[in-house]
This record gives C-alpha cells, structure tokens and sequence, in this order.
C-alpha cells in the first residue's frame, strides 16, 4: 500500500522524468496543481498514456501489485483523475486501497 505522500512522490518523479525526455522543463518542476490533461495542461494523449503505463510499473515495483489506472470507472468520473498531479495520486491511493488484499 502506499500513502499519499509516496503516491504524490511517485507521479512528481515521472513527470520530472517525462520532462526530461520531451524537453519541457515545466513539468520538471510539476507539483500537485500541475495539470496533466486538458487545456493548458502539459501533456497529450500520447504523453498521458506513457505517463500511466510508467506509473502502472512504478507501483508494481513499489508494492508488488499490478493495477489498471485507467479502467472504465476512471474514465467515467465526472472529475478526471488525469487532470492534476495531485488527482492522480488520489486515484492511486483510492485504486490501490479498493484492491483485495494480496
């Protein structure tokens, strides 16, 4: 299980990385108001979905359990868990803690 704080820690260490890999320094910098999708925000759809399968493998190592961040439940929210840094670790939080244990 993992706690908002290391949740949060581990999208903020993906974004430094993606902006390291696509050249945009602002998501070097990206903290929990940052927006991921959607207007102004940082990130395409290409970038949101390599973002999510990073994230998806950084949680395995982390706690050993596979998860899908981006089911057909996620995708349904009336607020998009994708649309902020700080949303998306909430939705890891809520996804990891809905899981039967292991």
């Amino acid at each position: 299980m993992l706690t908002r704080p290391e949740a949060l820690q581990l999208v903020l260490h993906r974004l430094a990385a993606l902006g390291r890999e696509l050249g945009k320094p602002e998501l070097e910098r990206a903290d929990e108001q940052t927006r991921l999708f959607g207007e102004t925000a940082q990130l395409d759809s290409i970038g949101l979905v390599t973002l999510i399968a990073d994230l998806e493998e950084d949680i395995r190592r982390a706690t050993g359990r596979d998860v899908v961040l981006a089911d057909e439940k996620a995708m349904s929210r009336l607020t998009s868990p994708f649309r902020r840094a700080g949303l998306l670790a909430d939705h890891i939080v809520a996804t990891l803690g809905a899981m039967p244990p292991a």
